[in-house]
């Protein structure tokens, strides 16, 4: 019999107290309360808050610089650190958040919370801080806020904050925040080309009543602000009915529309050229892939904006990238679609990445991941893209993941997944990231796994009722969705090779479990169809791929989730394309007016004489 002692000194095992962390930090706040082992000071705005300095330290990178800087003396003396520019009542809520992780927000404090956590270099608590600024937006404070995180570098708060002004902007100019603006700002946000209006008309009231909130004062600015109104845009009728009402309209017209009132109204090309439609429209963007007929890589990049008319549903080209991909990710994030990673035209597996501004239409590098990998997952989450799994250039399947923050260019490495795989699909719900099915070595996976980047914890979720393999994925509100995907024909036997398509499923967070969808349409299961991504827009999900319904070949295909059925969209994408990858993306009315017109797709009437 072996000696017991001795085995376990061999074959130690580590164990560890899920509590451990929340209790210690229970009994350091009772010490901070109890005023227990304190050994500095705070000294704000005249007043002292005894502290201790290791846990401070520990909690913000200023007041460790501080310290290393300025080392307390070995004299007995108590450690005054002072800080300036934080309110006392603030910096005892953020002491209650260094000892809890826990704090209340409200509107009224949450700008001094900022501040401070801006200088202390409290990070994770300036992200709660933009959770909760971005959960505030609304018509009445979304100029304000925009303007705060702009400030305070919260790039994704000022990201949301422009696209909910640009979506609600009548809404905005009815508010007491839009008439207290400052001219400059003023024309900066009427100058927007993706501003929400429907009738340029609507830009113009909103400058008379920005003007007759002050007239005495602002009458000055009048053609400083019109300079943002694209006049030619209104209607000569409307022009006209309006001189016969408001004095101060009157007036604004006369001063600054006369010239579109008195000439004649352009035609043809003439018209074209000056016409600017306001607003905005939520595209597909497909990029990269294979040509079909030498199953090389392209770099060929094409939007449709599926909202439009179906009479006027149609791909429009964009700027090829720079590198020609297959096997890569595609994303849209903070007003971009990135394109990472894949394999090139001489089949060497790529880091590097590259992203396309629709302001510009054009295409510039990205710093490269920290690994090589294909056949990844890709998701965005907050501003930032998260990459995991796939396979390197030596096929060898991939545990890691990377995040990279588009806003300091960096990539970095988090914690890896419970499980290697390469073609799982990937999705974001609830500000957590999912990771569903996929395969490595001849296995395909049901598995699904979650991760949260407050915890940074990889949790596992309720397996997929279908074992599934190069399916697509999204997350809208509560809801994940599966579409595609491959698996064996024969369940009991994970090694044959007889593959059929899976069904669809989706994920309610409340349900915690799946559930198939009732209508199974996207295409016929005995098929060879191929999905590339799942893109939803407005109330529908967009599924693009290579989808055999029986009776026809669709490229795109329409999930209605109100109805819970399948459409046909009227285009096709060109058939000289295959496994391309996809994204939505928020692209200019006047941006995809240019593109058509470049690309000959509108006719010109030359009238008759």
């Amino acid at each position: 019999m072996s000696d017991p002692k001795r085995a376990g000194a061999d074959a130690g095992s580590v164990v560890s107290d899920p509590q451990h962390s929340q209790k210690l930090l229970r009994v350091l706040q009772s010490f901070r309360q109890d005023d227990c082992f304190q050994d500095a000071v705070l000294v704000l705005e005249g007043e002292q808050i005894p502290v201790q300095k290791n846990i401070l330290a520990a909690a913000s990178p200023y007041i460790r610089t501080k310290l290393n800087y300025n080392p307390p003396k070995e004299d007995g003396s108590v450690y005054t650190i002072e800080l300036q520019g934080i309110a006392v009542t603030t910096m005892r809520q953020i002491l209650d958040y260094i000892f809890s992780g826990e704090i209340t927000l409200s509107e009224d404090t949450i700008q001094d919370v900022v501040q401070a956590a801006d200088l202390l270099l409290l990070t994770d608590l300036k992200s709660l801080c933009c959770q909760f600024l971005e959960s505030c937006i609304t018509a009445e404070n979304c100029i304000g806020i925009r303007v705060f995180s702009l400030h305070y570098c919260l790039h994704h708060v000022y990201h949301v904050a422009t696209e909910f002004l640009q979506t609600h902007f009548r809404d905005v100019a009815n508010t007491e925040e839009f008439l207290e603006q400052p001219p400059d700002r003023l024309c900066e946000l009427l100058s927007m080309e993706k501003l929400n209006v429907g009738n340029e008309r609507h830009v113009l009231e909103a400058v008379v009543r920005w003007i007759g909130h002050d007239t005495e004062a602002r009458r000055v600015h009048m053609k400083e602000v019109m300079s943002a109104v694209w006049v030619q845009g209104l209607d000569q009728s409307y022009l006209q009915e309006q001189m016969l009402g408001d004095s101060l309209m009157r007036e604004v017209i006369g001063n600054c529309c006369m010239e579109s009132l008195g000439g004649a109204a352009q035609q043809g090309e003439a018209l074209l050229a000056a016409f600017k439609p306001r607003g905005y429209s939520e595209c597909i963007v497909t990029v990269g892939g294979e040509e079909r007929t030498s199953r090389k890589p392209t770099a060929v990049a094409r939007c449709m904006c599926p909202l439009y008319d179906r009479n006027r549903q149609l791909w429009i080209d964009l700027m090829p990238m720079k590198e020609r991909r297959v096997g890569h990710g595609v994303v849209s994030a903070e007003g971009y679609v990135f394109a990472i990673g894949g394999m090139d035209e001489n089949k060497t597996v790529l880091s590097s990445g590259e992203k396309f501004d629709p302001e510009t239409n054009t295409w510039t590098q990205i710093p490269s991941m920290m690994q090589a990998r294909q056949h990844f997952g890709i998701a965005e989450l907050d501003g930032m893209i998260y990459v995991l799994g796939g396979e390197n250039e030596d096929t060898e399947v991939l545990l890691t993941m990377e995040v990279f923050d588009p806003h300091c260019n960096v990539w970095r490495m988090l914690p890896k997944m419970t499980t290697v795989r390469k073609f799982g699909s990937c999705a974001t719900m609830k500000k957590r990231l999912y990771v569903m099915g996929g395969g490595s070595y001849g296995k395909i996976y049901d598995s699904v796994e979650c991760y949260d980047p407050k915890t940074q914890q990889w949790t596992t979720v309720c397996p997929l009722k279908e074992r599934r393999f190069g399916a697509v994925a999204c997350g809208i509100g509560q809801e994940l969705y599966v579409f595609g995907g491959v698996r064996n024909r024969d369940a009991d036997n994970p090694e044959s090779s007889q593959m059929t398509i899976c069904k669809s499923e989706f994920f309610h967070d409340e349900l915690k479990r799946w559930v198939l969808l009732d209508d199974q349409n996207l295409c016929i299961h005995t098929t060879s169809s191929f999905v590339y991504g799942a893109v939803p827009i407005g109330a529908s999900i967009y599924v693009v791929g290579e989808l055999d319904t029986g009776t026809s070949f669709d490229y795109v295909r329409e999930f209605r989730r109100s109805t819970g059925t399948w459409h046909p969209t009227r285009p096709l994408m060109p058939s000289d394309l295959s496994k391309t990858s996809c994204a939505a993306l928020r692209i200019a009315n006047c941006k995809l007016f240019r593109l058509q017109l470049q690309q000959g797709q509108f006719r010109i009437r030359v009238p008759s004489t």
